[in-house]
């Protein structure tokens, strides 16, 4: 995918990370501001890079990582005790601003890239704009609004991992904003199927 570089340095922005939420499954908690290989919206399908999301709120943390398109058109709403104990929670933060591809509003639009890029459940035109994005810039990554929530996430290329931190993970069924968000959101937690 070749990219009009002028508009995209034209989307990029310096975004200060304090704090942002992010979901790890639990076998990540000794790395929570590092990042393997896995197919995810802008992920590199050539495994040419490694990419970290957080998101700016929990609700949006755990609409991206665990919630998903799992409800759709369900009028009965469970998740399962044993998953949700197999999740943490971490903060990461930045130790300088990063330089973000700002892919809010009508950015894709204006770029010329494909408008599936940002918002399609599938995620092949995400993964084909963050591989020339990372071929052909220097950019740390993209920050996005959630096609879940509407609230701001970033996707961080690992160059930038060696300025960013995460805070001690906490079991995510101990995070004390997971209760209000699966009361608001209907979801009912069981300890296993049928239970």
């Amino acid at each position: 995918m070749k990219l009009d570089l002028r508009r995209i340095k034209a989307r990029i922005v310096p975004v200060e990370l304090t704090g942002w939420p992010r979901i790890i499954p639990e076998r990540h908690r000794a790395t929570p501001a590092e990042a393997g290989f896995g197919s995810s919206r802008f992920s590199s399908p050539t495994l040419a890079f490694r990419i970290l999301y957080a998101a700016q709120d929990f609700p949006t943390a755990l609409a991206e990582a665990v919630i998903r398109d799992r409800f759709e058109g369900k009028e009965r709403r469970y998740l399962y005790r044993p998953y949700l104990e197999g999740l943490a929670a971490t903060e990461i933060s930045a130790s300088a601003p990063l330089s973000l591809v700002d892919m809010s509003g009508a950015a894709a639009y204006e770029m010329g890239i494909d408008t599936d890029t940002k918002g399609s459940r599938n995620h092949q035109a995400g993964q084909a704009f963050a591989e020339a994005l990372h071929k052909q810039t220097a950019a740390d990554g993209i920050i996005f609004s959630s096609r879940l929530t509407d609230s701001p996430c970033v996707a961080i290329f690992d160059r930038a991992f060696s300025g960013l931190s995460g805070t001690v993970p906490v079991d995510l069924v101990r995070v004390g904003a997971l209760a209000g968000e699966l009361t608001r959101l209907g979801v009912i937690v069981r300890r296993g199927r049928g239970r």
